[in-house]
């Protein structure tokens, strides 16, 4: 059986991809904002993030967002959260 040489600081862009995601979501549900814990996050390239879901404030809307440019990685981000009317 032949076998190829894995280089092992080779990492997968999926895992970066999953990572990303991962880290995201850890820091909604850390977050002393509750609502943050709803949104679901796509991760497209390696930066580019997609978020979805609603909320109940365009200030939550936007704390969703600062919270997901800051975090390390993220370089554009989607906004795809809606604001749910009265």
């Amino acid at each position: 059986m032949l076998r190829l040489p894995v280089e092992p600081n080779v990492v997968n862009e999926n895992d970066e991809i999953d990572q990303l995601r991962r880290d995201i979501l850890c820091k909604f549900k850390a977050s002393s904002y509750r609502q943050l814990r709803q949104i679901d996050v796509t991760v497209g390239d390696i930066g580019a993030i997609e978020l979805h879901g609603e909320m109940e404030s365009y200030y939550l809307r936007q704390m969703a967002y600062q919270t997901a440019i800051e975090t390390p990685g993220v370089y554009t981000v989607k906004d795809r959260i809606t604001v749910r009317s009265c």
